[in-house]
């Protein structure tokens, strides 16, 4: 076994920023370290992990399936997911194939090298028809020094009687303090 590494040397040995390592740990994209704070230390379980997720990454996966695929390994899965050709899905050759990966459909065998050469007419695309929220803002109550209600604007009639009950009674109960 190697010796642990603290997170400087796994970002060292690895070529993933310190804070790109913290953010995997909170997405459970890696196993916490053993320890805590300075005294953290990381294997070569988590080492491999990291140059994974950087080859799946290449090879434009997102981060929810990559979760997905380390979950579903331990570390001698990864240590041979690594080593294996083909183990990790090759990044694709042009951005036809990228946009099929994408999609879902597998390009024909030949396609993708005669689409490439040969782009497909852009065809005159629909007005996206996307219904757009109204805006909100929100509105900060001050009910006492040290407490604060934050409102969503605009409300429904409904629920401004009943925000008025409850600023009456919270004036109420503040009025009363001791």
């Amino acid at each position: 076994m190697t010796d642990p590494l603290d997170i400087n040397a796994l970002s060292r040995e690895t070529g993933v920023p310190v804070r790109t390592i913290r953010y995997y740990l909170a997405e459970k994209l890696l196993p916490a370290s053993a320890g805590r704070g300075p005294a953290a230390s990381y294997g070569p379980g988590h080492r491999d992990r990291l140059l994974l997720i950087r080859r799946l990454q290449e090879a434009h996966q997102p981060l929810a399936t990559i979760r997905a695929q380390l979950e579903a390994l331990d570390d001698a899965g990864v240590a041979a997911a690594l080593v294996e050709p083909g183990a990790v899905q090759d990044a694709p050759a042009t951005a036809y194939d990228y946009v099929r990966q994408v999609l879902g459909k597998p390009a024909r065998h030949g396609e993708a090298l005669a689409n490439a050469a040969r782009p497909e007419p852009a065809a005159t695309p629909a007005p996206p028809t996307v219904r757009r929220q109204p805006r909100s803002t929100w509105e900060r109550i001050a009910l006492h020094p040290d407490i604060e209600l934050h409102v969503r604007r605009p409300l429904a009639r409904a629920d401004q009687r009943r925000l008025d009950a409850l600023l009456e009674q919270a004036q109420r109960l503040f009025s009363t303090e001791p």
